[in-house]
């Protein structure tokens, strides 16, 4: 059976413009020859929407027409630098269009809910931490068709897409010990919901509670910014050269942080890693081009989008009961960490 990929490769245009085509989105701007060309091809491949696919097979659902909105709590200079949220929504996006969802709004906000107009769309995907407030402003907005991302409502009727942060904390510690590190410090940001109400980051907690567990612990080597930024990894790195007693090892909350590390480290002399070792989280597709090249954690973000999708796709069928799938995470080893020979 044919599909909008299909029909996008011979138009030589994008899975998102057939999407909107097919879906007679007015507000669309291509020539009239290109949706021609499209709607012809789709008819040449007996091409069969999604709404008339389920609904010929008795389905309850109608997918074809569904129009959702993502709500991203970051602004989109943040979206560029630590390219984690970019990459969850090119996951969303991707998967709508190869469903023939039409995403309708797109939301950058770090601010709260109320400039957000989220009326008249059939579901909701929220990339980001959310206030119970604004999970409260969302609902109201919306329908039980919300699906969250790296956020775990406290009201157990909606679905959610996670890591397991802990888990992903403790094999990045446990590499560092199996090289024989014992002074490992930590390079982190302060994770706050749109209010400004602070939120221990899960992955700072996991590393206290392992260090403390295992006798390492020492708050000195704790190192936290506001943010998770390039600027602020180079910031707390230069601060940590300055003093006298360096860790032999650093576990960084993001890579994004981990790269600005990097790059103090070597203004101030210190060699990565036969002075310190790294581990940072995310695996970015930078990450593998640093110079060493980053040991990290990879999240799989694409296929968190993609999932999301799917979970808002069941509950269009008529799914009741809220799932929570939990992505893997998996450590990839590379020039960034190395035994300690000293």
């Amino acid at each position: 059976m044919a599909t909008i990929k299909d029909i996008a490769e011979l138009a030589k245009v994008s899975t998102a413009t057939v999407s909107r085509v097919l879906n007679n989105d007015k507000n669309l701007s291509v020539t009239s020859e290109t949706r021609d060309r499209i709607m012809e091809i789709a008819k040449e491949l007996n091409y069969v929407p999604v709404r008339k696919r389920f609904t010929e097979s008795k389905s309850v659902s109608i997918v074809g027409e569904r129009e959702i909105g993502i709500v991203m709590f970051c602004s989109p200079e943040y979206e560029w630098e630590d390219t984690y949220f970019l990459s969850i929504r090119k996951g969303i996006e991707s998967e709508c269009s190869e469903r023939g969802l039409l995403v309708k709004k797109i939301s950058h906000n770090s601010g709260g809910m109320t400039d957000i107009q989220m009326n008249h769309l059939d579901g909701v995907i929220v990339v980001g931490m959310i206030s119970e407030e604004d999970e409260k402003l969302l609902v109201q907005k919306v329908n039980r068709n919300i699906v969250f991302i790296n956020y775990v409502s406290k009201n157990d009727i909606y679905d959610a897409v996670i890591i397991d942060h802990e888990k992903a904390t403790k094999a990045a510690l446990e590499h560092l010990f199996s090289l024989g590190h014992t002074k490992i410090g930590f390079i982190g940001g302060r994770e706050t919901d749109q209010h400004d109400n602070e939120i221990m980051d899960r992955r700072q907690k996991a590393y206290e509670e392992v260090m403390k567990k295992q006798g390492l612990y020492q708050p000195e080597y704790m190192y936290i910014s506001k943010q998770f930024l390039i600027s602020d990894g180079y910031a707390l790195m230069k601060k940590a050269g300055e003093k006298e007693d360096l860790p032999s090892a650093f576990f960084i909350a993001s890579d994004a942080m981990a790269i600005g590390a990097m790059r103090a480290s070597h203004e101030l002399g210190i060699k990565i890693p036969d002075d310190i070792s790294i581990v940072s989280f995310n695996d970015v597709e930078m990450a593998s081009f640093t110079q060493p090249a980053l040991t990290t954690i990879k999240v799989y973000t694409e296929e968190m989008g993609k999932a999301a999708v799917k979970l808002l796709i069941d509950r269009f069928e008529g799914r009741e009961i809220p799932f929570k799938l939990e992505i893997p995470t998996k450590l990839i080893v590379r020039e960034s960490s190395c035994r300690l020979t000293n």
